[in-house]
């Protein structure tokens, strides 16, 4: 477009009055801006400075939370790890080798297990057979072991029948008492109970078996009088 053909702005009489009147209004206008201006970069700059120095400042002594390395482990999984832990392994014999007492028998009976543990007993009966407890017995129940159950071959169970059993783990100072069954399932010769209880300070401890499986006409004779037989010692220590 040729210079001639531009629009020309107009402007008002009293500037007309006074040549180079507009352009020196506008070169002040425009000065002042520029003032205005650097104030406004110059203080953004010593903001922005000062925010740097402020970070640098605080980047060596702060460590964000997430990011914090662990020094310590504490809590119930580290608790349960540091809890001592053993495992017998018994079985009932439907007669003790080289006896001259006619009856069932544990294969092991004095037991020794550390105080404050966590103890798991896993019991083979090699006695298959049921002598039904009196109704209403209190040892036909699981009690006084962890989770309140134990396992038979796996299964969990908190009772029995009391025409279904066969023997029992028992120590009524800790409140133990395991009824272990005596129908030995098809195909199996043996029948496993497992169970865990907790120990606590260091004692000695009767245990035996409080089903009527001995000689006599009460069942009570025989093994079940004999220590070392269907009753033993737990040393806690």
């Amino acid at each position: 477009m040729a210079l001639d053909t531009l629009p020309v702005k107009q402007i008002s009489s009293s500037a007309a009055s006074f040549p180079g009147a507009s352009l020196r209004t506008t070169s002040e206008g425009n000065r002042g801006a520029y003032i205005t201006l650097a104030l406004v970069v110059g203080v953004g700059v010593i903001v922005l400075l000062a925010e740097m120095l402020l970070s640098a400042s605080l980047a060596g002594s702060y460590t964000p939370r997430m990011m914090r390395p662990h020094t310590g482990s504490s809590g119930a999984s580290g608790m349960m790890s540091g809890v001592p832990s053993s495992n017998i392994h018994l079985s009932i014999l439907p007669q003790k080798p080289n006896s001259s007492i006619q009856g069932p028998a544990y294969s092991q009976t004095s037991l020794t297990v550390p105080a404050n543990s966590l103890v798991t007993i896993t019991i083979v009966n090699d006695d298959p057979g049921d002598t039904a407890l009196p109704a209403g017995s209190p040892f036909a129940h699981v009690t006084g072991v962890t989770g309140g159950v134990a396992y038979v071959d796996g299964q969990a169970y908190n009772a029995l029948d009391v025409a279904k059993v066969a023997h029992t783990f028992t120590i009524p100072q800790l409140g133990v008492n395991v009824p272990i069954p005596g129908d030995t399932p098809v195909g199996q010769k043996t029948i496993t109970v497992t169970f865990s209880f907790k120990t606590g300070s260091a004692g000695m401890f009767t245990w035996q078996c409080m089903d009527p499986c001995g000689s006599g006409s009460s069942g009570w004779g025989g093994p079940m009088a004999t220590m070392g037989y269907m009753q033993g010692m737990l040393m806690v220590r």
